[in-house]
């Protein structure tokens, strides 16, 4: 078993680097931006028109210069109502995505010399871009690892395992060899470990007969057998070289990432946190093209509001099976056509 890192990560984009790009450059940070939204150039949609002129009374409002139709910049994006400026906002997206175990948001306001709830604001809506991006990706390995675990504050109920009712979640490794270092993670919020769910998580992974899946023993995983080459026993983790141990060592990351960083989470939001960390775990090795990453989740079409996002997380407006069809919907259109950046 390698228990070592197969390569060292590169270097990422430095803060100085940044700064030097798009520290106090208005135009800059635009064409950013407009370069994202519009990489074809803005097209007017009433004329057809490609010639703009950028208002100077209205902040990021560009005019056709034929019909005089307006376009807001950040239209018909999760940036729609921003009203940061255009280097803060900028910045804060730069923060949030390079920092190695994530930022708080009362770390990225204090940088950002912003109020907490915009960086709280920022920071959801980020998560949110993740999970999207998470979403679009399945796990292709020839090696898996697959376990449940729990997290949350103390349960009520003073249960453990199983029995708890702290939020579930269902965790799988892909690896190049048997036990090896892991490559790529996928996490998926559950409502229990059992053979509905892992059925659920089995249609993110990518497998057939040659694929080898290690468990613990849950007989949630017996029906698999036939699918797939099973290893599913009892673990014996006093072993320094027992199965699961990298996955254990993922699931105690999640949990001391929360504790240290965020100091605990409300359970509503604990599946954007999870999130976060696949995302940063899969993108661990991009280094320098981390940027052209984060250039490809701000770039996906979608207006999310900060009362939006509320009724997302607390399910008052928008049902589950509307919401899973509207990202099955999403998926299958404007996401897979940029997974290939």
């Amino acid at each position: 078993m390698s228990k070592n890192c197969a390569k060292a990560k590169p270097k990422i984009m430095s803060h100085i680097t940044f700064n030097k790009l798009f520290f106090n450059n208005e135009d800059t940070c635009r064409n950013f931006f407009l370069n994202i939204f519009h990489p074809l150039g803005l097209v007017c949609p009433e004329c057809g028109c490609v010639h703009f002129t950028l208002l100077k009374c209205r902040n990021n409002v560009y005019t056709c210069s034929q019909c005089s139709h307006q376009i807001y910049l950040f239209a018909g994006t999760i940036f729609q109502d921003n009203k940061l400026p255009l280097y803060t906002l900028l910045y804060g997206i730069f923060l949030f995505v390079t920092s190695k175990k994530g930022i708080s948001a009362e770390e990225l306001s204090r940088q950002l010399g912003i109020n907490r709830k915009s960086a709280q604001l920022l920071c959801q809506k980020i998560r949110y871009l993740m999970y999207l991006d998470n979403d679009c990706f399945d796990l292709k390995s020839k090696f898996v690892e697959i376990d449940g675990f729990h997290i949350g504050g103390k349960s009520h109920n003073g249960k453990r395992g199983l029995g708890t009712d702290k939020q579930p979640f269902l965790v799988a490794l892909g690896t190049d060899q048997l036990n090896n270092y892991p490559n790529r993670i996928k996490l998926l919020q559950v409502k229990s470990e059992n053979k509905e769910e892992v059925k659920r998580l089995m249609q993110h992974i990518h497998y057939d007969r040659d694929t080898t899946i290690c468990t613990d023993g849950d007989p949630a995983y017996h029906y698999l057998k036939d699918r797939v080459h099973l290893i599913n026993g009892v673990i014996d983790y006093k072993k320094s070289d027992h199965l699961m141990y990298w996955i254990n060592i993922q699931i105690s990351n999640i949990k001391s990432n929360i504790d240290g960083i965020y100091h605990g989470i409300a359970k509503k939001y604990i599946n954007g946190y999870i999130q976060e960390h696949a995302w940063r775990f899969n993108h661990r090795y991009k280094g320098f093209k981390l940027m052209f990453s984060m250039m490809r989740i701000v770039s996906y079409s979608i207006v999310m509001t900060r009362k939006m996002l509320k009724d997302y997380y607390n399910n008052a407006s928008v049902s589950d099976g509307l919401w899973n069809s509207f990202l099955s919907l999403l998926k299958r259109g404007f996401l897979q056509k940029n997974c290939h950046v």
